[in-house]
């Protein structure tokens, strides 16, 4: 994960290990910060069965396995069916039912929505239930660049991480680092 999200990273961490881990993430930040990295990241360690100490997945587990191969049962991925078109009702329905089955491990059950922006009004309307009473152990990642397409209602369900950009500095070391 880039160096430039591990404080998020730290933050979010300690608040899971207060056993305080919202169910619904917002993250939103300008394209290519990060944000679909640190959702992955966070959905792999949610669902590895031997987090690190620094809550990132181990990597050598059964789920961890599952998660590389891109198989794992419990992680739920959603995008437009079609790049650039809207997120639909119909999706985030079937998505919603998945939710509430239970998971294949015990844990948690995890959806990444990207981009959270393009849900049009009915597909946001019809996720507002789950975000309300999300079923146990779900956790809904959200991400976007902007929250400008967001439903309020949606937005004051979620709580919102924002990734900042790079400072010069920053951005001048990194490139450096990577020639």
């Amino acid at each position: 994960m880039p160096e430039w999200l591990d404080g998020a990273w730290r933050q979010l961490n300690q608040v899971r290990d207060q056993g305080r881990l919202p169910h619904a993430l917002l993250l939103i930040g300008a394209e290519g910060i990060g944000k679909q990295v640190f959702a992955s990241r966070l959905a792999y360690s949610l669902l590895c069965e031997a987090p690190l100490a620094d809550g990132q997945p181990c990597g050598g587990c059964a789920a961890c396995a599952w998660l590389q191969a891109g198989t794992h049962p419990d992680l739920l991925q959603l995008t437009p069916e079609e790049a650039g078109k809207a997120i639909k009702v119909d999706q985030i329905r079937s998505l919603c039912t998945e939710l509430g089955m239970t998971s294949h491990a015990g844990g948690h059950k995890v959806a990444v929505i990207q981009p959270a922006d393009a849900m049009n009004s009915n597909a946001a309307n019809s996720l507002l239930k789950t975000l309300e009473e999300p079923p146990e152990g779900a956790v809904l990642l959200l991400v976007s660049a902007t929250e400008s397409g967001l439903l309020v209602t949606v937005l004051s369900r979620c709580r919102v991480l924002r990734f900042g950009r790079l400072q010069p500095a920053e951005c001048r070391r990194v490139l450096e680092e990577v020639g």
